[in-house]
């Protein structure tokens, strides 16, 4: 350890007293560079959620849980079932890389994320990674990375919860051991009536739009793993979600159906020196839109819409331990996305990836550097070159300064390269990824009573692919013509003070078009979370702000949406042992606010759709 320099000195200075005399804060580990280290070695940008904290606050879905993260912000289109965007440090949804058990899942048409359709039943941990890190994970790492690993509950787990809107859950989790064999296991339902997400202008008649929108999601996965001594370990992981939900539309279909899984099979050997990991994964992710109720009068439903994506990926990868100070890894994949069984009609509908990295890992007393480059050669798009390089300087045992520098991109989509017989779009074959430069500066102070961190970014995508309306055939066409820029500082601070635990987070963004000199649409440009919380004996408490500054809508409502703040909620009763009451209020305050727009009326006012409004969830969870 290193003596107290004098910056740790006035650092600590600055701290509350009761800070530094609270209870330890856990030192997390994480797998940002695809092996685990401890995170403020990693030299990266991280937010790590917990199962205890996913517990303690009782949330219901994945991107209620996101929003509270530094550099979050998710805009909603509703309740559960709806479409959640997720923005990274003012990146859309496309630049996130979103992975379970480190898998992709993301459509490949759109680049869209059914965030609101994993369960949180599901997740032990939540990893979000900000900046490039395509060197890494290849295409759509951008601006993050956010994997999901799923539930490896001890002992066993009943939990029960109702709530508002005829809201129902059950879950069951748990794990057994027999000698070298260990099985995890989760199932899981849930469903609520849900409610009109869309506002509507009371001048007009009622059509099929006025309705609730309900959604129920039955889920469950598997995680088995036997250990072969000398021969390594051998793991399989899967998880699977389906079920339906309805939305708003003034035509065609009105509801949709989802089929998702993920498997996972892993090979795992690691002697003193050498590690190595082989996978064979299989993804897929579907959404079949449909008509809810059949006209009356006869007439003909529409076609159900299908959005339909299969993945297969197979990759292997060693690190070797050169020196105490000195780690290097290398790797190769191939990945094959399939958009065949989609209802859209694609020339191509089928494609390749190969890449190969490679990375090294320096660790010496003060100094840290980590550089990975890479190769990803997309069939029909060409080969994308990318890289980091991020340097750490311990400057006492709990101050640590970092720079990261990245380069990054994203895949066009094979609607953009091959689409066929739209009525809407044409392809271009000759569309080029989309290519995004990162820099970033920050600095970390982690101590066992207290962590804080500051980062200031730099994210800039060249090559946006932008639809261009062509004029001759009344189609859209993609081409590359956009950029954008997106920077700020994110503050985090983790600490404990009067008696309470503290976490708050606070990013200041501006996020700009730069080829039309306009703000980005739908980013805030301040965000501010905080959490406070008490633990007696058997009973914890949190109560969590979150604020959001106003934000330009998108050009076509040409307005800016107003700032708001709303109060979250949750209490944990242990009654018995074994058994335990939760609790969780959202929107606590019932304030009325909006961060999307609908439609709006003839007079110009803004139809939005509909945020939830106040929740009450009560349950139980029975450990045995």
């Amino acid at each position: 350890m290193f003596k107290k320099s004098a910056l740790t000195t006035a650092l600590l200075a600055v701290l509350p007293f009761s800070a530094l005399c609270a209870q330890d804060i856990e030192h997390i580990t994480i797998t940002a560079n695809k092996f685990e280290q401890a995170s403020v070695d990693t030299l990266t940008s991280v937010a790590v959620v917990e199962r205890a904290e996913i517990e303690r606050a009782n949330v219901r879905d994945l991107p209620t849980l996101l929003n509270n993260l530094a550099g979050i912000d998710v805009v909603r289109s509703g309740g559960y079932g709806q479409k959640a965007s997720v923005f990274v440090r003012g990146a859309a949804t496309k630049y996130t890389l979103v992975l379970v058990d480190g898998v992709r899942i993301s459509d490949a048409n759109s680049g869209d994320v059914s965030f609101t359709n994993i369960p949180v039943n599901s997740i032990e941990r939540v990893e979000v990674l900000k900046g490039a890190r395509a060197a890494i994970h290849g295409s759509d790492a951008v601006a993050g990375v956010i994997n999901i690993i799923t539930r490896e509950q001890k002992g066993h787990q009943l939990a029960l919860t109702s709530g508002s809107r005829n809201y129902g859950g059950a879950q069951l989790a748990g794990q057994f051991e027999a000698d070298k064999l260990t099985v995890n296991y989760h199932f899981g339902y849930e469903t609520t009536d849900g409610y009109d997400v869309t506002a509507k202008d009371p001048a007009l008649p009622q059509t099929k739009e006025h309705d609730r929108d309900g959604y129920d999601n039955t889920n469950m996965g598997l995680k088995l793993s036997y250990d072969f001594a000398q021969y390594g370990q051998l793991a399989l992981h899967t998880q699977r979600s389906e079920g339906e939900a309805g939305y708003d539309s003034s035509f065609g279909n009105d509801a949709y159906e989802f089929d998702n899984y993920t498997t996972k099979l892993v090979w795992q050997k690691q002697s003193d020196a050498l590690s190595q990991e082989a996978s064979v994964s299989l993804a897929q992710e579907e959404n079949t839109q449909f008509l809810s109720v059949l006209p009356k009068d006869g007439t003909p439903p529409p076609p159900n819409d299908i959005y339909s994506t299969k993945r297969d990926e197979i990759e292997y990868r060693a690190r070797y331990k050169m020196t105490q100070s000195l780690q290097v890894m290398g790797g190769v994949s191939r990945l094959n996305e399939d958009l065949s069984s989609s209802s859209a009609q694609f020339s191509i509908a089928e494609r390749d990836n190969t890449a190969v990295f490679a990375a090294a890992f320096y660790d010496q007393s003060r100094w840290l550097l980590n550089a990975v480059v890479r190769s990803d050669d997309y069939a029909y798009h060409g080969r994308a070159n990318t890289y980091t390089a991020d340097l750490g300087f311990r400057a006492s045992d709990i101050v640590t300064f970092r720079v990261n520098h990245g380069t990054a991109f994203r895949a066009p989509s094979l609607t953009n390269a091959f689409v066929k017989d739209s009525p809407w779009y044409l392809p271009n074959t000759e569309i080029k990824p989309e290519e995004g430069t990162y820099n970033e500066l920050g600095v970390t102070v982690d101590t066992a009573t207290v962590r804080y961190d500051v980062a200031i970014f730099d994210n800039r995508i060249d090559n946006l692919i932008s639809n261009e309306f062509d004029p001759q055939t009344s189609k859209y066409i993609p081409a590359n013509v956009g950029r954008a820029q997106m920077k700020g500082v994110e503050l985090s601070a983790q600490f404990s003070a009067l008696g309470l635990e503290h976490a708050a987070n606070l990013t200041l963004l501006d996020a700009k078009d730069k080829e039309k000199r306009a703000d980005l649409p739908r980013r805030p440009s301040k965000a501010f979370n905080y959490v406070i919380s008490k633990q007696w004996d058997k009973l914890d408490v949190r109560l969590a702000m979150q604020y959001r500054d106003k934000r330009p809508s998108i050009s076509f409502f040409d307005t800016d949406l107003p700032s708001y703040t709303v109060f979250n909620l949750s209490a944990n009763y242990q009654l018995l042992e074994p058994v335990a009451l939760t609790l969780r209020v959202e929107n606590l305050t019932d304030k009325a606010y909006f961060n999307s727009v609908a439609s709006k009326m003839l007079d110009g006012t803004l139809l939005p759709y509909e945020p939830p409004g106040r929740q009450i969830y009560v349950g139980t969870r029975i450990t045995f």
